[in-house]
């Protein structure tokens, strides 16, 4: 009989014979019980149905049925019914080989469980497993040894000694894996991918019979010491003289992995090195970074579920593991950046579980990383071997643990140097993801000695040089992890008793100052602000300690002023490093370090720090917007200072004629107007509640620096600037400016004090008016004109104080903001608005003061 030629076909001629087998069988008619399972075996010989989903289907209905075959004649041979010796000789005889094999080790395996002593069990089994041989196709093949073990399974153990039974699983498994890796060589070339994808469905065939080795050793009546005697001797030089010999691909990379995870782990750390050595054979396109994870990890598990000491004999497991990666790179030198990156890994893991103390292990996987780089160019192609390199450098070099970083980058000095030699994009996702853990865990983190704040200073480096690799999109996320890393690393300093002290901590900041300046000018100006902060911190901690211990007053005097120094150096470095483009910068930080050592009471250092700000304003400020800018922040600090005036000096007073002489000199008039009338509070000082002053006591003390003259004729040089803008709008706007100053100065001060009388506030008030009249008939010449002004959505209209004008639309809330320059462009009658209603609130709090104050009510409006 011939096999079907599809497999609904020889499915249903299965189920046919499977019925007339079944019906004989109930009939005791055996031999046509045998006649059509040898008819439905012939289905098995159908070389055209895939092997893993169709014949393995069709191999399952056949196995089904010859189960029910196997419990007849087991239960007929104890009746008496038949006797199996005499079935086994005559089933020899089938036609065809495929049928006969089936059969025969389907009578075989019955009269092995009758447990017949007269029957030479041994000889069966060596006749059934020697037979199996007369089928050599690959499919066939694999599933009639397949069948031979399901049909064997349980038997071996009660029946036979485990010599016998190592031998005859492990002849099994040579002969099965020849089969299969025999597979790949079926059919045309062109189905080459098709036969790879069928040898990979069908793997777990041959890792079944590791599966039942593992189980015939590990069986609790046996003797462990002589089973783990026997694993060493052979079956495992058996599975990797197979495995090398194959020089497949496939066939090694599977049955290493399966041989891990078989058998037991304590077996594979008594034999690591055969199994490193068996991996070095192997065929050179094999992925040994898969495989060995899969063992590396095994052995972690052990060690960490037995509390294992991870040594093998009398060494350790790193020692094993470096030996081989050494041998690697001498046998392998054309081994790819990938599998190296991936095999150190899972070596470092080893090492950390095993003795994670011992940086001197992992400061040579770093070296020969650093080696393995040199000898590859960096590519900076995005090919999925250059990204996935990257993904393994990031992975390797960033910790979970603050504490285990802080000991790598301490004790393993090639672990930055091979930081600073990797691909650049994962140098710099590296090291945001190391510095970032610093960050987080900064609670964690402390720095004892000198010694190792400058190794975990050496991150500045490619932290710094990212800042320009990488171009502008990056600079600001780098440039906020450096800064707030810097400030960390500091920090961490002064956990430790030993760089506490004020002079450790300013040798701690020249270093870093250091480490900064080595870098691009695109770098400094992103990290000197942040040390110049640190600083400033110093300082403040300095004066804290003089405060608190009098007896060292006059050595943290001179540390405050040595400090204080090189705070001028960085900003003039700065300056220096980055040029022009950081002007602005440079002069709001000299005045901050002056308004520090004023609230320090050093007048002399504060006043130098005013003149190199004025200095920058005059040789380097040019934009009139920023000069603007930089006139309103120079008012506010000088504003807050009170120890520049002394009895030799009266810095103060040479400060503020110097700012408001240049306030007068802005360029753009109503830039000068506001500047000017802003500089009138440098000459007229109020209290400030958060510096702890009152009114009542300063006036008191003669603190206060007031001259009332000078007041006066700021305020009316504002005015004038403002009466000769040719825009009336501005003018308008500018005057009810100065008016709010004058109510302002009329209510801290009596008017003979200030001179600003009631009759100035008066001739001020009638002038604003006259030119809101004219704006006025602007407003409503314009208006006539423009058809469409009943149809524009109706808008309430401000102005800032830098001109800006703001816009909010009174339906839906929306805001929009005209720049200074675009101002002009907008239309009289809408601009209009901006005074008058300024105008009027003005008039509405002069009528509330009037009932507060009798003063108020001489003011007419």
């Amino acid at each position: 009989m011939s096999y079907a030629d599809s497999l609904p076909q020889a499915k249903s001629a299965v189920k046919q014979n499977t019925v007339l087998m079944q019906r004989a069988l109930q009939q005791h008619s055996l031999m046509d019980a045998l006649k059509y399972a040898s008819q439905l075996l012939q289905q098995l010989r159908n070389p055209l149905l895939p092997p893993q989903r169709q014949y393995y289907e069709l191999y399952v209905m056949v196995f089904d049925t010859l189960g029910e075959l196997t419990l007849y004649l087991v239960q007929g041979h104890k009746r008496g019914r038949h006797h199996l010796a005499d079935l086994y000789e005559l089933v020899q005889y089938a036609g065809n080989v495929l049928p006969r094999l089936y059969l025969m080790i389907t009578v075989g395996s019955a009269l092995l469980q009758c447990n017949d002593e007269t029957v030479p069990q041994a000889e069966i089994l060596k006749d059934m497993i020697e037979m199996c041989k007369g089928v050599q196709n690959p499919t066939r093949g694999l599933f009639l040894r397949y069948f031979l073990s399901q049909m064997t399974k349980g038997l071996l153990e009660s029946l036979m000694d485990l010599p016998f039974s190592i031998t005859f699983l492990t002849t099994n498994f040579v002969e099965m894996n020849k089969l299969w890796v025999r597979l790949q060589y079926q059919g045309p070339l062109k189905e080459r991918d098709l036969r790879t994808k069928e040898r990979k469905e069908l793997q777990i065939l041959v890792g079944s019979q590791l599966l039942r080795l593992s189980q015939v050793i590990e069986s609790e009546e046996a003797d462990q010491e002589e089973n783990f005697t026997v694993y060493c001797e052979k079956i495992l030089p058996g599975i990797l003289e197979q495995m090398v010999q194959s020089r497949d691909v496939i066939c090694q990379e599977y049955l290493f992995d399966i041989v891990c995870q078989v058998f037991p782990d304590n077996y594979h750390l008594e034999t690591v090195e055969q199994l490193l050595q068996a991996t070095a054979q192997m065929n050179p396109q094999v992925s040994l970074h898969k495989i060995i994870a899969t063992l590396v990890q095994r052995l972690i598990d052990y060690v960490e579920r037995e509390a294992a000491p991870g040594k093998q004999g009398g060494r350790s497991l790193f020692d094993i593991f470096w030996q081989y990666l050494e041998k690697l790179g001498d046998e392998r030198p054309d081994i790819a950046l990938v599998e190296v990156l991936d095999l150190v890994s899972n070596v470092i893991t080893l090492n950390n579980c095993c003795d994670p103390e011992n940086t001197d292990n992992l400061n040579k996987l770093y070296s020969l990383l650093f080696t393995k780089c040199k000898d590859f160019a960096v590519n900076d192609e995005a090919t999925e071997d250059t990204v996935q390199q990257q993904q393994l450098f990031v992975e390797l070099m960033t910790f979970k643990e603050v504490k285990r970083a802080n000991l790598i980058v301490v004790n393993c000095p090639k672990y930055t140097e091979l930081l600073l030699s990797i691909h650049p994009r994962a140098q710099l996702q590296a090291i945001e993801s190391l510095l970032n853990l610093f960050l987080d865990q900064s609670d964690d983190w402390v720095v004892e000695t000198e010694d190792q704040f400058m190794k975990l200073l050496a991150l500045c480096k490619p932290a710094t040089a990212l800042i320009s690799k990488e171009g502008q999109e990056t600079v600001p996320l780098v440039q906020q992890t450096v800064a707030k890393w810097c400030h960390a690393l500091v920090r961490a300093t002064t956990k430790s008793r030993q760089l506490r002290p004020i002079t450790k901590q300013v040798q701690l900041l020249l270093s870093l100052k250091n480490a900064l300046h080595e870098g691009t000018s695109q770098s400094v100006s992103c990290t000197y602000e942040s040390l110049i902060t640190l600083w400033w911190q110093l300082i403040k901690k300095c004066d804290f300690l003089r405060s608190r211990l009098p007896k060292n007053k006059s050595s943290y005097d001179t540390s405050i002023k040595q400090i204080f120094k090189y705070v001028s150096r960085c900003i003039t470095e700065l300056f220096n490093v980055v040029g022009p483009s950081i002007t602005d910068r440079v002069f709001k930080l000299n005045l901050q370090t002056a308004s520090i050592a004023d609230q320090l009471s050093l007048p002399e250092i504060s006043y130098d720090f005013f003149t190199q700000a004025l200095t920058v304003f005059e040789d380097t400020l040019s934009d009139s917007r920023t000069q603007f800018q930089a006139i309103v922040y120079m008012t506010q600090i000088l504003q807050r200072t009170r120890s520049l005036r002394t009895e030799g000096e009266d810095y103060y007073d040479n400060l503020i004629v110097r700012t408001t002489l240049h306030a007068s000199k802005l360029l753009k008039k109503q830039d000068q107007c506001r500047a000017v009338y802003l500089c009138s509070h440098l000459w007229w000082a109020t209290e400030i509640e958060s510096l702890g002053e009152t009114e009542d006591d300063a006036e008191t003390e003669g603190q206060f620096y007031r001259e009332g003259k000078r007041l006066l004729e700021c305020l009316q040089r504002s005015l004038r600037s403002a009466d000769s803008i040719m825009d009336n709008m501005q003018s308008c706007e500018l005057m009810v400016e100065i008016l709010n100053r004058c109510l302002y100065f009329l209510i801290y001060g009596e008017e003979a004090q200030t001179r600003v009388s009631v009759n100035y506030v008066n001739g001020l008030i009638e002038l604003i008016k006259t030119n809101l009249n004219s704006l006025h008939l602007e407003q409503m010449a314009e208006l006539k004109l423009d058809d469409t002004s009943s149809t524009k959505t109706p808008q309430r209209v401000l102005m800032g104080q830098d001109g800006s004008v703001l816009k909010v639309s009174k339906s839906n809330g929306a805001v929009s903001v005209v720049l200074p320059t675009a101002a002009s462009t907008e239309s009289v009658a809408e601009l209009a608005t901006i005074p008058a209603d300024h105008f009027q609130r003005t008039c509405a709090y002069i009528l509330q003061q009037a009932a507060l104050d009798d003063r108020f009510k001489a003011i007419t409006v």
